[in-house]
C-alpha cells in the first residue's frame, strides 16, 4: 500500500536519470554533456596522486640521465673552434715528434692524412712523414694559419712571441696545456687562441666522427 500511495505522489514528469557511466541524451536540438571523469579517492577523500618518474641513471655512473628534451650546456668555443678548422690551410705543428708512441706523432699524421699542409716544428728532427722539419717557426716557408702547440704550459711562453712575430692567425694549445698569461698575449696581438683541446678531436668532432 505504501509503494502505491509514494507511486501516486510522484510528478509524472520526474526525469529517468541514467547510470553513471552513460552520457545523458539530450533532448532534440540540445548537444549531450559527456559526464566528467572524477579523480580516484584514496583515504579520506583525497585524491590520489601518482609519484613523478625518476629519469633512468646513466649507465655504470649512477648519475640521472638528462630529461629529453633538454638542451646539453652550450660550448663557448665551440663556434670559434669550427670555424677556424674550416678556413685553415697551413699548420706548424711546434714539438711534433717521430716516435709514434707520442701524441704529437699521432696528431701530426692524422692532420697530414685530413688534407692540411703541415710543418712539423722539432729541432731534433729532420723530417716527418715525408715532409722536412723546421728547427723553430720563423724558419717555416709558408704564411701560418695555425700554430698547434705540443710544449710544457712554461715553454708556451716563447713560442707565443715566434707565432705573433710570424704573423700567424691563431695558437692552438693541446689538452693539458694551458698558460693564461701566454694566451692574454697572443689574443692582445690579434691572434685567434684555444687553450687545452686536442685539435685531431675537434676536427673529428666537426666532422661527426667522434
Amino acid at each position: 500500500m505504501e509503494d502505491e500511495k509514494a507511486k501516486k505522489r510522484a510528478p509524472e514528469h520526474a526525469p529517468v536519470l541514467p547510470p553513471a557511466d552513460k552520457p545523458a541524451i539530450a533532448p532534440s536540438g540540445q548537444q549531450a554533456i559527456a559526464p566528467t571523469s572524477r579523480p580516484a579517492l584514496s583515504g579520506s577523500n583525497v585524491s590520489a596522486i601518482a609519484p613523478a618518474s625518476t629519469p633512468a641513471p646513466l649507465p655504470e655512473s649512477g648519475q640521472l640521465a638528462l630529461p629529453e628534451g633538454k638542451p646539453q650546456k652550450p660550448d663557448p668555443q665551440r663556434q670559434a673552434i669550427d670555424a677556424l678548422l674550416r678556413n685553415t690551410r697551413t699548420i706548424a705543428v711546434v714539438g711534433a715528434s717521430d716516435k709514434p708512441g707520442k701524441p704529437s706523432h699521432r696528431v701530426t699524421f692524422y692532420l697530414m692524412h685530413a688534407g692540411f699542409e703541415v710543418y712539423p716544428v722539432n729541432p731534433t728532427i729532420t723530417e716527418l712523414g715525408g715532409r722536412p722539419a723546421f728547427p723553430d717557426l720563423r724558419t717555416v716557408p709558408v704564411n701560418i694559419d695555425i700554430v698547434d702547440v705540443f710544449r710544457r704550459p712554461e715553454q708556451v711562453g716563447p713560442v707565443v712571441d715566434e707565432a705573433i712575430a710570424v704573423g700567424a692567425k691563431a695558437v692552438w694549445m693541446q689538452e693539458g696545456i694551458v698558460n693564461e698569461e701566454a694566451a692574454a698575449k697572443a689574443r692582445a696581438a690579434g691572434l685567434v687562441v684555444i687553450m687545452d683541446r686536442c685539435v685531431m678531436k675537434e676536427h673529428r668532432r666537426m666532422l661527426g666522427l667522434a
